[in-house]
C-alpha cells in the first residue's frame, strides 16, 4: 500500500496496491477493496470509523482508489484481493496519518 501524499493526511489522498503472484508477476484483473477503521476513542468524544474503498485496475499489478481519510492518527487497514470469486490474497496493517483529529 503507497498513498499520494506520503504519508497520508487528514482529507483526501490517492492510495495504490502492487499486486503480485507467488512468483513476483503483476496479477490483473482483481477486485482489489482497502478498508480503512479507526476504533472509537470515547475519550475524546469520536465514534469509530470506517471507510471502504473500491480500486480500480491499472494495469501491469496497480490498482488505485482514492478516499478522504476523517481524521490523522492510526488507521487500522486490510486489503483485500479476489478473482474470479476466489481470494487472491489478505493484508492488514497500521498506516499513520498526519493531520489533526
Amino acid at each position: 500500500l503507497s498513498s499520494d501524499p506520503t504519508p497520508p493526511r487528514k482529507g483526501g489522498n490517492v492510495f495504490r496496491v502492487k499486486l503480485t503472484d507467488a512468483n513476483g508477476s503483476p496479477t490483473s484483473g482483481a477486485d482489489v477493496s482497502v478498508t480503512f477503521f479507526m476504533p472509537a476513542m470515547p475519550a475524546m468524544g469520536m465514534a469509530a470509523t470506517r471507510m471502504p474503498l473500491s480500486f480500480s485496475d491499472k494495469g501491469n499489478g496497480l490498482y488505485e482508489g482514492s478516499g478522504q481519510l476523517e481524521s490523522g492518527g492510526t488507521w487500522q487497514v486490510t486489503i483485500l484481493a479476489k478473482k474470479n470469486g476466489q481470494f487472491l490474497a489478505t493484508k492488514q496493517l497500521s498506516v499513520n496519518a498526519t493531520g489533526g483529529m
